[in-house]
């Protein structure tokens, strides 16, 4: 019997402004996933299911593929503390993790797959490796390596392979091969901690911004002040009803924020540090900053985005996010009834895990017909008796 592998498979299709999305999804065996679990994307995608469904799990597939672009293979994994705990857990012969790509644009089109092997739980090495790329009117071209053999490939780009790496983040500078490794490097999931964003930060001009947002101040200070500002400052004073005002301030070696808030009849307008605003303030300005990077990033992925947001500010925040996936394809999951009360039944995908079995789909067409006729919001299913699951088609 042959081992179970761990495969994932991604489709690109052009997108707004010409940017490839992600169509559909194909995992087996990633971290917690099981067997053959496929997600279909639109340009908002909303993922919702229990604790330990599976949520973060698919979207983490996404940044283990930027991590693999900008860190190496060997840094994606190390980041996630070993192999063991990217590849799904097995009792006997490690699982070997597949992922295969496969993107579509007007001016270009790119496969590309690789295989993680492994003799023991806390062994990895790369199996294969393969990449092909047509820009418009070029002929395609491509590279193939095996067992840390070349097999095919430009005779005048072949580093040296290694058992611990893959070949693409090296070649990402060949103007043949570079579309190919941007599209996967410009991917990025948001999980927001605001004493992140508290504390002043020394200037780091790492991109896309830092998962938890320790780089936000960077983010901001490198982008024109009329590419965030107005949509920043706008967003939190909604929030708030008080924040007139943003600006970026030098400290001792170190960056800060200051919010300008209206102050009563009888004082003065005052700016206040970042380490005086609230949770929540920072957690909706972590997430803004994220979608408002330049360019836009290919795919926004953010965990959780109601956590710490005043119910009555949730509206405010989807409309940015909704606002944002006509530049990036945005993925969320999300536990909030208040969030989904807001959003469209058809972007909303469910995850299930069941004895080790991880299925995801959309709602069932009956719970779909009742958001559409307005008998019901999407939230009030979920308290009343939580959201069902179409059923597969025999």
């Amino acid at each position: 019997m042959r081992n179970p592998i761990a495969f994932v498979s991604l489709y690109l299709v052009p997108g707004a402004k010409g940017l490839p999305v992600i169509q559909s999804i194909s995992v087996s065996n990633f971290r917690c996933l099981g067997s053959d679990v496929i997600l279909g994307l639109s340009d908002l995608t909303v993922l919702v299911g229990r604790n330990g469904a599976g949520k973060s799990s698919l979207v983490d597939v996404l940044q283990f593929l930027s991590d693999c672009m900008r860190l190496g293979l060997e840094g994606a994994i190390t980041k996630r503390h070993g192999i063991g705990a990217v590849r799904r857990w097995s009792s006997g012969h490690p699982h070997n993790v597949s992922i295969k790509l496969r993107t579509k644009r007007e001016d270009f089109d790119a496969e590309y797959a690789f295989v993680i092997a492994g003799d023991r739980e806390e062994e990895y090495r790369v199996q294969s490796e393969e990449a092909g790329v047509r820009m418009r009117g070029d002929a395609a071209l491509g590279y193939s390596i095996r067992e840390g053999k070349w097999i095919g490939g430009p005779e005048d780009l072949r580093p040296p392979v290694t058992s611990m790496n893959l070949i693409l983040p090296l070649v990402a500078g060949d103007s043949r091969f570079k579309p190919l490794a941007d599209e996967l490097r410009r991917m990025a999931v948001y999980s927001i901690f605001p004493d992140f964003l508290r504390e002043p930060q020394k200037y780091d001009p790492t991109r896309p911004m830092r998962e938890h947002g320790e780089n936000w101040i960077s983010i901001l200070k490198d982008q024109s002040e009329s590419e965030w500002k107005s949509d920043l400052v706008s967003a939190l004073s909604s929030l708030t009803g008080d924040i007139q005002d943003v600006r970026i301030r030098p400290v001792s070696g170190f960056l800060t924020t200051q919010f300008k808030h209206q102050a009563n009849r009888v004082s003065r307008n005052k700016w206040f540090e970042s380490s005086q605003e609230s949770d929540g303030t920072l957690r909706v300005a972590g997430i803004i900053t994220a979608l408002l990077q330049t360019p836009p990033l290919t795919v926004v992925g953010v965990e959780e985005p109601e956590l710490t947001v005043h119910p009555g500010a949730i509206r405010l925040l989807y409309d940015f996010l909704k606002q944002a996936s006509r530049s990036s394809q945005v993925v969320l999951t999300t536990h909030s009834p208040d969030l989904l009360d807001h959003v469209d039944a058809d972007d909303v995908r469910l995850v299930e895990n069941k004895e080790g079995a991880t299925t995801v789909g959309p709602m069932n067409e009956e719970q779909r017909q009742v958001v559409r006729d307005r008998l019901m919001s999407l939230g009030e299913i979920m308290r009343s008796e939580y959201l069902q699951m179409d059923l597969p088609l025999e």
